[in-house]
């Protein structure tokens, strides 16, 4: 299989114009004036008896039918206000209306100037509705309808638009006297509005034309652009199970345009950027793989060296002092490069939830294409003189955003590159939950924690060098939440390849006497003996209360569905098949 994060990093390139078949949001305004005649001046919110009032005035609203103009409530139950008898003034309603035509262009990917026509004035009460259809061109140039939704108080009539095998669901009532909600779409979409179900909803419908240019008859497509990028993701999803898989776990493409924390949002990308984002959003859902945006940060110290002098760059030179004792400024070069940390990290999700993941670790690798950060210039750098026996040193930062994704099965594997600190926390908290939940070990609440259990122990710090009181309080959390789980597999897994092999701390021996109970006698003693025989002659005290402990027995509390204390369902194995202990 070709590097996925080279031929992901060949496509997203192409995608260079953002635009969707729709495009809404909510402004935050001064209401206009607004006068209708033979009803006068109108209060917002909407009134209901001026709802009546407009109504009585109003006449059924028709719809197309080829060059037909037809009106049949059975197709279209609203009513309408020509736009020659609606009346719009105010200080702030030009601006907020230009604003908003502004935005709504961006979304459908429109440059260049966009002029809004009020068409007319729709009135929706309870029952109001309009089944599928697409808007004809009303005058010349029109590529798109706005709709602005003025508040009022109103149920239902939701407005659903569809384009090319996709569909949206707007919701756009609005009941705050100081916001509007608003929705534009391309004139050769389909939509509907489904029926109100209550109050009334007053409804401004503008006609978006470009003056002086070949109108688009779509927003930009990328649909081939989508199924490349979705087959790439499959492909790399199906893969990841295979036991010769070598892929990277993640892939971390760095956007165009720099973005802090605060302006991180999948609504607020800018430009190329927003355009990736829309066809990443749907390639990631149609292969069941999670994205999300990101920083990317790099940090790197080392050691510096002095180059001579040279101007007085306060952000690259820091002041030492000749032989004379007098100031002058050094020139720090960066040198050795000693340690080099790679993070991820203040996630955003596509519909703008944070998810609670903190810094993640990522390779080179996982960069697409690897190398995406060489050439770049630090964010930020430092010099620092040499002090004592210590030299001059530096450290340097370089920080992206960029989109991250992973197949949604390896959520917990990409979750595991966060550490113990992140992963032992997260299994306490699944065991806790399913405990409470007197479920059985079939439940997904079990699965997750034994799948959780079975990377963090794959990549558990094995090393005898690797030792001490932060070690045992690791050792103590694992076993406590696996002997919660009941989860003997992992027990067993654990203790062999772990504790047995010299890493002990007298402080484990509550915990290793619960697991142990998972154990069948025979394994125990085996695992018992490792234990003593590599710790015995430096902790005799230990081994021998250890002894005692796991002599006196004290097995752990029986899982959800046991029959009864001391007979009880010890785990599965990775093929599911479920481990049974019976008290000899």
């Amino acid at each position: 299989m070709k590097s996925i994060t080279r031929e992901l990093a060949k496509i997203i390139p192409t995608i260079r114009c953002h635009g969707d078949f729709y495009a809404t949001g909510k402004s935050e305004i001064a209401m206009p004036n607004l006068e209708v005649d033979g009803v006068g001046r109108i209060a917002l919110p909407l009134l209901p008896v001026q709802a009546e009032q407009l109504i009585a005035i109003a006449a059924r609203a028709p719809y197309g039918r080829g060059e037909e103009t037809l009106t049949d409530t059975d197709v279209r139950r609203t009513w309408q206000i020509a736009a020659d008898d609606v009346h719009l003034s105010g200080n702030s309603w030009a601006r907020t209306l230009e604003a908003t035509v502004a935005r709504v262009a961006a979304g459908l990917g429109v440059t260049g100037p966009v002029s809004a026509e009020l068409y007319k004035l729709l009135v929706y009460d309870a029952g109001s509705f309009f089944v599928e259809h697409r808007d004809t061109e009303k005058i010349p140039g029109m590529f798109a309808t706005l709709v602005v939704v003025l508040p009022s108080a109103c149920n239902g009539g939701e407005l659903i638009v569809r384009h090319r095998g996709h569909e949206v669901c707007l919701d756009l009532n609005c009941s705050d006297s100081a916001e509007v909600s608003f929705a534009a779409f391309y004139a050769d979409c389909v939509h509907e509005v489904r029926p109100v179900t209550s109050g009334f909803r007053l409804t401004l419908v503008y006609n978006l034309t470009r003056s002086g240019h070949r109108q688009p008859a779509a927003p930009p497509e990328y649909d081939r652009e989508q199924t490349a990028i979705t087959a790439l993701l499959r492909g790399w999803a199906a893969n990841k199970d295979s036991p010769d898989d070598s892929s990277p776990e993640k892939l971390i493409y760095p956007l165009e345009y720099a973005y802090t924390p605060a302006e991180l949002s999948f609504d607020a990308l800018k430009s190329a950027d927003a355009a990736a984002a829309a066809v990443l959003v749907r390639a990631a859902e149609d292969a069941t793989c999670d994205l999300h945006l990101a920083l990317v940060s790099i940090d790197e110290t080392g050691s510096a060296e002095y180059s001579g002098y040279s101007s007085r760059r306060r952000s690259r030179w820091h002041r030492a002092r000749d032989d004379d004792g007098d100031e002058e400024y050094d020139d720090f070069e960066v040198g050795e490069i000693i340690e080099r940390t790679l993070t991820v990290s203040d996630w955003r999700r596509p519909d703008g939830r944070q998810p609670a993941i903190n810094e993640v670790p990522f390779e080179e690798r996982e960069l697409c294409p690897p190398g995406s950060f060489d050439g770049l210039e630090p964010d930020e750098q430092h010099f620092h003189e040499a002090t004592g026996n210590e030299g001059a040193s530096f450290e340097r930062t370089y920080r992206r955003a960029a989109f991250v994704l992973w197949p949604s099965a390896r959520r917990l594997a990409v979750l595991n590159q966060a550490g113990l600190g992140v992963t032992l926390p997260y299994l306490k908290d699944l065991a806790q939950r399913w405990t409470q939940s007197g479920k059985s070990q079939q439940s997904p609440t079990w699965d997750e924690a034994h799948a959780l259990a079975g990377h963090m122990l794959r990549d558990w710090p094995a090393s005898s060098g690797y030792f001490g009181v932060r070690h045992a309080d690791e050792v103590i959390s694992i076993l406590s939440s696996l002997t919660q789980l009941h989860d003997a597999v992992h027990v067993d897994t654990f203790l062999s390849a772990i504790s047995a092999k010299g890493l002990y701390h007298d402080s484990e021996n509550e915990a290793l006497t619960r697991a142990f109970g998972l154990l069948a006698p025979a394994r125990t003693a085996e695992l018992m003996e490792q234990i003593i025989s590599a710790n015995a002659q430096m902790m005799p005290g230990a081994c021998a209360g250890l002894l005692a402990r796991t002599s006196e027995g004290t097995p752990p509390a029986c899982p959800p569905g046991a029959p009864s204390p001391g007979c009880h369902v010890a785990g599965r194995n990775a093929s599911g098949t479920t481990l049974e202990r019976f008290p000899p």
